[in-house]
C-alpha cells in the first residue's frame, strides 16, 4: 500500500485530500452537492433512502458491482443517485491508476450520474484532476467495493441524524469521528470495509492519521518502532501519532513509512514475500487423527515416516536428493510428490502464513508461528512440525457453510498444498483480518471481475461499430474464451491485441502463436534441457507461457489477464490443451496435470483467452465440438459488419480516394467465397494512394495468396483477378 508522494511533502496527496474534504466534509456540514449545486444531496432523507436500497436490500447475485447498484437504485430519487455518485468519488479518488485508472473512475461516475433525470449533475473539472490518486488501498478497494460503499452510506446516515452543532463537533475532532466510524463498522458485523475507514480518517484528518489502508501494516510499523515509544498502548492510531511526533523531532520533517529508510525497517520477511495459505491434512494420516493434538498443543505436522529428518529451510535439490535416497523403490511420481510437499513444508511455508486443516465436517484456521522442527516423541508420523496459533480451536468453521469455491479447494488429495487463492475468505471467517497481511485477506476470488467498458475512443481507433465491440467484450466477460475467425486480412490479430490491451492493460497481455509442431509442452509445461550443477545438460520440468501467465493472474485476482493465441487452428488444439480443456469450462476445480501430478493446477477466473483463426487454412466447420462449446466465436468477414466498409472508412479518414476499396469489393464479389475473401488490411497502407504502390501490393501479396488458394483449379489468377481486369469491370459499371 505504498504512498506515491515525495518524502518531505507536508501532506501526502494534498490535492486529493482537499477534494474529498470538499465533497464529503462540506457535503455533510452543508447538505449541498458538489456534483449538482445548489441541490442538497447530503441530507438525512437521501442517506436513509440510499441505506434502504443498498444496505437493507443487498443484491447477492454474481453480477458486477455497477450492475447490482443500478438495480438497487432503479426508481430512486435523483438526489439519492447523486449522493451515491459522490460517495463513489470519495471511495475511488485516493487510489493510484495502477489500481484503477482515471478514465475508469470517470466512466463509473458518469454512468451512475446518468441514471438520474437531472440535467446538470457532473464531476467538476477541478475534481476530475484529483482522481489521479496517491495511494494503493489494497485489493479490498476493488474486490470489496460493496463493503467500502456500505460503510460510507451508513456513516453519512449517522452523521446526518445529528444536530448541526454535534455534527460540526464530530467533523472537527479526529478521535470522535474515528469513534463514529468504528461504531459503524461494528454494526455491519464484518471487517471487509475497514480499509475505507483507515483511508477516510487520513483524508479528513491528515495531521492526526497516517495514509495507511491496512490495519496489519499499522501493527507491523508499531512493532518495528516500539523502542521509539515510551509505551505501546494498543491504540494503533494514537501510537502511530506519538511515533510520528517523535521521529519528526529527530528528522525535522514528517516521516512517510512507505519510503526509505523507514519502510525497510518494518516491511520485511513474509510481508515482502507475500503471505500464502496452506492446507495441511491431519485428520486421517494412516488411520490416525492428529487434529485434536494440533489444536490443543498449537502445531501442525507432515508425515512420510520413511523420511529421516531434513533440516528446515533446505534447498529443493537437497530435499529431492534426500527423498531419492530414502525412497529408492518408489515411482518417479511418488518421489516427486514427496519432494514437493516436504520442501513446501520445510522451506516455502513461512511464519505469518495461514495454516488450514479439515475434518469431515469442520475447518480450522490459524497462522504459522515459526520454522519447522523434528520431534520423534510422538512417533515418526507426527514428527515433522510447524508451530501454529489456531484461531478456531473453540469455534471451528463448518465446511458445509463455506462458499463452493472454498469447498472445492479443501477436497484436493495431497497432504499439503497451497490454497492462497481462497485464504482471504477463510481468514475473514476465522476472525484473522488483523493477524495477516492485506494482500492475502483481500484477494476475494468469490467476487466477479469487472472488465473495463469499451469506449468511443477505442471504437474510433479500430474504426469499428461501438455496439459490436461492446457485445464482443460482454461475450469475453461471460465466456472467458473467444475466437475471432475469418479470411486473411480482416484484422483479427490487430483487433485481438488492441482490445486485449484496452481491457487488461499492455502489461497483462501475452501473445503466443500456434503452428503445426506446437505442443502441450510448449504451451503449458514439459521437460526441457537445462544446465546442471556440474555443467552437464539435464532435463527439468519448466513452465510454458500459459502456466506462467496463469500464475501471475492467480497472484493478482483484482485485474484481468489475457492470453492471445494467434492462429489457434494451425496446431492440434486438443493435444496442445490436453486436460486444460476441462479447466476452460470449470474454472473452480483443479486438475492433475501430466508433469506435475503432485501440484494440482487451477485456472484463475481472471485469465481470459482470445484466439484468432484464419478460415482460409481450415474451415470453422472442422473445429471439434469440445472447442466450440468452450469458446465464443466472432466472425470477421469483408461482406459483414464490423469489417464491411472498414477500408472505405480508413481511406476517408486520411483523405484518400476510394479506388482501392472499390477494387477490393469487386475482387471479393468475383471470388464468391466468404472464407477465401481478401480482407481490407492488405490495403490499409499509405502506398495504396499511388498507382504503383497499389500495383505492388496486388502483385506481391494478394495475387500470390490467390494462386495458392486456387492451385489446381485451372483459374488464370492474373487474368481473372489482376488489377487490369478489375479496373475494366469497374469502368464498364460506371
Amino acid at each position: 500500500m505504498a504512498v506515491e508522494q515525495p518524502v518531505g511533502a507536508d501532506i501526502v496527496g494534498a490535492d486529493v485530500v482537499a477534494a474529498v474534504q470538499r465533497v464529503f466534509r462540506d457535503g455533510v456540514l452543508s447538505g449541498r452537492s458538489a456534483f449538482a449545486p445548489p441541490h442538497e444531496s447530503w441530507t438525512r432523507p437521501r442517506a436513509v433512502d440510499l441505506r434502504t436500497r443498498f444496505v437493507d436490500q443487498p443484491d447477492e447475485s454474481s453480477d458486477t458491482f455497477l450492475v447490482k447498484l443500478r438495480r438497487q437504485l432503479d426508481g430512486a430519487p435523483d438526489l439519492t443517485i447523486v449522493l451515491a455518485a459522490e460517495l463513489l468519488f470519495v471511495n475511488m479518488a485516493p487510489l493510484v491508476p495502477a489500481q484503477i485508472g482515471v478514465a475508469k473512475k470517470l466512466q463509473i461516475l458518469d454512468e451512475v450520474l446518468s441514471w438520474n433525470s437531472l440535467v446538470e449533475p457532473a464531476v467538476p473539472d477541478d475534481l476530475k484532476a484529483c482522481l489521479k490518486g496517491f495511494m494503493n488501498g489494497g485489493q479490498g478497494f476493488l474486490n470489496y467495493r460493496w463493503a467500502q460503499f456500505q460503510i460510507l452510506v451508513l456513516l453519512v446516515e449517522r452523521l446526518t441524524e445529528m444536530a448541526p452543532a454535534e455534527r460540526n463537533a464530530v467533523l472537527n475532532d479526529p478521535w470522535r469521528f474515528r469513534g463514529e466510524c468504528l461504531d459503524v463498522q461494528r454494526s455491519v458485523g464484518h471487517k471487509k470495509g475497514r480499509a475505507q475507514i483507515h483511508v477516510l480518517l487520513y483524508l479528513l484528518f491528515p495531521d492526526a492519521f497516517e495514509p495507511i489502508a491496512s490495519a496489519h501494516h499499522k501493527q507491523e510499523i508499531i512493532r518495528a518502532f516500539a523502542d521509539e515509544l515510551p509505551e505501546v498502548t494498543g491504540d494503533d492510531d494514537r501510537d502511530l501519532l506519538a511515533l510520528q511526533r517523535t521521529l519528526r523531532v529527530r528528522t525535522g520533517e514528517r516521516v512517510w513509512f512507505y519510503h526509505e529508510p523507514w519502510v525497510s525497517r518494518w516491511r520485511k520477511g513474509s510481508v515482502e514475500r507475500g503471505q500464502r495459505g496452506w492446507l495441511v491434512r491431519g485428520n486421517n494420516v494412516d488411520g490416525h487423527d492428529f487434529v485434536p493434538a494440533w489444536l490443543a498443543q498449537g502445531y501442525c505436522s507432515l508425515s512420510w515416516r520413511e523420511m529421516p529428518e531434513i533440516p528446515a529451510d533446505s534447498a529443493k535439490r537437497d530435499v529431492q536428493r534426500a527423498v531419492a535416497e530414502a525412497m529408492p523403490e518408489s515411482s518417479v511420481q511418488s518421489r516427486g510428490q514427496a519432494a514437493y510437499q516436504l520442501h513446501a513444508f520445510l522451506t516455502e511455508m513461512q511464519p505469518g502464513d495461514l495454516a488450514v486443516t479439515v475434518t469431515p465436517d469442520e475447518v480450522h484456521v490459524g497462522t504459522v508461528q515459526g520454522p519447522a522442527s523434528y520431534d520423534l516423541s510422538d512417533g515418526p508420523d507426527n514428527a515433522r512440525r510447524r508451530p501454529v496459533r489456531w484461531a478456531t480451536a473453540d469455534r471451528p468453521l463448518r465446511r458445509a457453510e463455506l462458499p463452493e469455491t472454498v469447498q472445492v479447494q479443501l477436497t484436493r488429495p495431497p497432504a499439503l498444498y497451497d490454497i492462497s487463492s481462497v485464504a482471504a475468505e477463510l481468514a475473514e471467517r476465522a476472525g484473522l483480518e488483523d493477524a495477516v497481511a492485506e494482500p492475502l485477506i483481500e484477494a476475494d476470488v468469490t467476487k466477479p471481475l469487472e472488465l473495463p467498458p469499451v469506449t468511443e475512443e477505442l471504437a474510433a481507433q479500430l474504426m469499428m461499430p461501438l455496439p459490436w465491440l461492446r457485445e464482443t467484450a460482454e461475450q469475453l466477460q461471460e465466456q472467458r474464451q473467444l475466437v475471432f475467425h475469418g479470411p486473411p486480412g480482416t484484422g483479427k490479430t490487430y483487433l485481438a491485441r488492441t482490445l486485449a490491451r484496452h481491457l487488461a492493460g499492455p502489461d497483462r497481455v501475452q501473445l503466443v502463436q500456434f503452428h503445426p509442431s506446437y505442443t502441450y509442452e510448449d504451451f503449458f509445461e514439459g521437460f526441457r534441457p537445462v544446465r546442471g550443477e556440474d555443467g552437464s545438460v539435464v532435463f527439468d520440468v519448466l513452465p510454458g507461457p500459459f502456466r506462467l501467465l496463469a500464475e501471475r493472474a492467480a497472484k493478482d485476482p483484482a485485474n484481468p489477464y489475457i492470453l492471445i493465441v494467434d492462429e489457434i487452428n494451425r496446431a492440434n488444439v486438443a493435444k496442445v490443451f490436453g486436460e486444460l480443456y476441462f479447466l476452460l469450462e470449470y474454472r473452480d476445480e483443479p486438475v492433475t496435470t501430466q508433469y506435475s501430478p503432485h501440484d494440482p493446477f487451477q485456472l484463475p477466473g481472471n485469465l481470459f483467452l482470445i484466439g484468432t483463426m484464419n478460415t482460409a487454412d481450415r474451415s470453422i466447420a472442422l473445429v471439434d465440438a469440445a472447442m466450440r462449446r468452450r469458446f465464443a466465436f466472432r466472425r470477421l468477414s469483408p461482406e459483414r459488419p464490423p469489417v464491411q466498409g472498414l477500408l472505405e472508412r480508413w481511406l476517408h479518414s486520411r483523405g484518400l480516394p476510394d479506388t482501392a476499396a472499390r477494387l477490393l469489393a469487386e475482387l471479393n464479389a468475383r471470388l464468391g467465397d466468404a472464407d477465401r475473401a481478401i480482407g481490407p488490411s492488405y490495403l490499409m497502407k499509405p502506398g495504396v494512394a499511388r498507382p504503383e504502390g497499389l500495383d505492388l501490393i496486388w502483385r506481391t501479396q494478394i495475387l500470390p495468396l490467390l494462386e495458392d488458394q486456387l492451385y489446381g483449379t485451372g483459374v488464370d489468377v492474373e487474368e481473372e483477378y489482376g488489377l487490369a481486369a478489375l479496373r475494366a469491370a469497374l469502368t464498364e459499371e460506371a
